[in-house]
């Protein structure tokens, strides 16, 4: 209690302008303290959380966009699930692009080979582009030589695992 009585007597030995000025002083330092001890990190901490929560949000948005895209895409290419309907995709779509195929083979591993042996650039690259995106069938093995003026392949395509 000693302290307190000389605290008290210290503070009414003050002049009245003097005990206003501390108590100003006071309360800066206490709204400082605030401010850089409370404040200051809370607002930092909200601005994190906001950035992280819109990086969350924006890559919840590309995720459900990708699975629409990959559900539409199954939708509309269903999975081959025989080899004769892959090789047929393959065939039907080289019949359909104009592209001559003049040999075919499907080994054990259910790999299909073609041969084609004249075909001109704009047909097979529209060919194997159509696959690409029709089928999502791409080459395995793609392997091409200029002969007489147009090109002749030979190509291989593997099944995809379901």
């Amino acid at each position: 209690m000693n302290r307190r009585n000389r605290l008290n007597q210290w503070w009414q030995a003050r002049e009245p302008r003097e005990q206003w000025m501390l108590g100003v002083m006071c309360a800066a330092i206490g709204a400082f303290a605030l401010w850089f001890g409370v404040v200051a990190p809370l607002r930092q901490w909200r601005d994190t959380a906001r950035d992280r929560h819109e990086r969350a949000a924006a890559d919840l948005g590309e995720i459900v966009h990708g699975i629409d895209t990959i559900t539409a895409l199954q939708a509309r290419n269903p999975a081959m699930t025989t080899t004769d309907a892959f090789a047929s995709a393959i065939l039907d779509s080289a019949a359909t692009a104009r592209v001559p195929v003049s040999r075919q083979r499907i080994d054990d591993a259910g790999v299909l080979e073609v041969g084609i042996d004249a075909v001109d650039a704009p047909a097979l690259l529209g060919w194997l582009d159509r696959l690409r995106h029709e089928h999502g069938i791409a080459p395995l093995m793609l392997e091409i030589r200029e002969r007489n003026g147009s090109l002749q392949v030979q190509a291989r395509f593997r099944p995809s695992m379901p």
